[in-house]
């Protein structure tokens, strides 16, 4: 009489996901330090290209991340 009609839907805890948000926000505040160079600082202008290199390494990497989570989640549903 308690039991409920449908299974109840089990939560999964993804690391990568967490990660992937982790990372997406070290990543906006990074572009906003970035923009904040490129428009107001001037003593150290070699600064700016080391910074949005290391973004877009980082951004790769996360999303190499997710592409290596889809590509083992198609190839083995069942985890």
């Amino acid at each position: 009489m308690l039991d409920p009609r449908e299974p109840a839907v089990q939560s999964r805890h993804d690391p990568v996901s967490a990660m992937t948000i982790g990372a997406l926000s070290v990543i906006g505040v990074a572009l906003l330090v970035a923009a904040f160079l490129a428009t107001y600082t001037y003593s150290t202008p070699n600064v700016e290209l080391p910074l949005v290199i290391a973004i877009a390494l980082f951004f790769v990497v996360v999303v190499g991340a997710n592409v290596l989570r889809w590509t083992v989640r198609h190839v083995r549903p069942g985890r």
